[in-house]
């Protein structure tokens, strides 16, 4: 026989607070209060190590541009473009401290299965995310860069970019693309709220194959098809894989645990009633024979919201009374 390990009293389990449903609503106001200080710190110390390492932020920033020169109009623009640089890295840095801050806030509210699709879904949407960004820096914003400041220049037009703006468009472009790599994801989370069929999913897939043309044409607006093809194939694929998890989480049939107790208890009533029925004759069963003794065959069917009880020998027809009140 295998022995029970025995608890370890060194290791501390951890378990949710109890709510406390009288609580006032200015300790709830206090409690996201901190939560926020815990965030603007993470924040301030994030920026300010990101300010001592600021002329690597600042390089891997222009490097998409490919040589491209950038002027401020005004006498304070370089300090508030290094304000932002700082701002930015530190928010991006600071997101899994955010996370584990609304989640501590909300604790009272979730039980320990929707805590842990929180984190597994922020974990994916983490590293969808970072590959979105990748794909964008690497690929996405150079081409757009070279066909917006090339495209249109001729002897007497030359383009002359604010750093501002170009800091402003890097980070829509970058966020933007995070965002297009979160179609797995959010193609899950439907499927888990409304389960979704492949084969429609399949249907629906030469307008995915439109909007990425488009949205690629928005990203690089370039006439080159191969550029179209660079910046639109890994949005497709990006379907595909969300496809594949939809098929993944259907190929078994999923119910609610709720919903599988019921079920049970529901089947065991049922044969509990069965063996009754068999011990006890005058309760109708579909293996008892009717036809022996004359009587109609009765089929006990609990599908429906009827139930035979009994026999009314003299009606000559079987007693029945709704399931709710049906007796085990």
């Amino acid at each position: 026989m295998r022995r029970k390990k025995k608890p370890n009293p060194k290791t501390r389990t951890w378990q949710p607070k109890p709510v406390d449903e009288r609580r006032p609503f200015i300790e709830h106001l206090h409690e996201l209060r901190k939560r926020a200080i815990y965030v603007a710190i993470s924040i301030l110390t994030f920026g300010t190590l990101a300010y001592f390492v600021q002329q690597s932020i600042v390089n891997l920033l222009l490097r998409p541009a490919r040589g491209q020169r950038f002027i401020y109009t005004s006498p304070g623009g370089g300090i508030t473009f290094l304000f932002e640089v700082c701002v930015d890295v530190g928010l991006v840095l600071s997101l899994p401290v955010i996370v584990y801050q609304l989640l501590r806030f909300l604790e009272p509210l979730l039980d320990v299965q929707t805590r842990r699709l929180i984190f597994r879904s922020t974990m994916i949407s983490a590293i969808l995310g970072a590959l979105g960004v990748a794909f964008g820096y690497q690929l996405g914003l150079p081409l757009a860069l070279h066909f917006l400041g090339h495209q249109f220049t001729t002897t007497q037009i030359a383009p002359l970019f604010t750093i501002s703006e170009y800091m402003s468009f890097v980070t829509i472009y970058l966020a933007g693309s995070a965002l297009l790599f979160q179609l797995p994801l959010i193609l899950v989370i439907i499927n888990r709220i409304k389960p979704l069929s492949p084969r429609h999913l399949f249907r629906a897939e030469r307008w995915v194959i439109a909007g990425a043309f488009i949205i690629a044409m928005l990203m690089a607006p370039t006439v080159n098809i191969i550029d179209q093809l660079v910046i639109a194939g890994p949005m497709i694929f990006a379907y595909q894989i969300g496809i594949g998890f939809v098929w993944w989480t259907n190929r078994k049939p999923h119910r609610p645990k709720h919903i599988q107790t019921l079920l049970e208890e529901d089947r065991a009533k049922q044969e509990k009633r069965r063996q009754q029925a068999v011990s006890n004759p005058s309760i109708p069963d579909a293996r008892y024979n009717y036809r022996q003794a004359r009587r109609p065959v009765v089929a006990l069917q609990p599908a429906r919201r009827q139930v035979v009880t009994d026999f009314d020998f003299v009606k000559r027809r079987p007693i029945t009374i709704p399931r709710t009140l049906a007796r085990p």
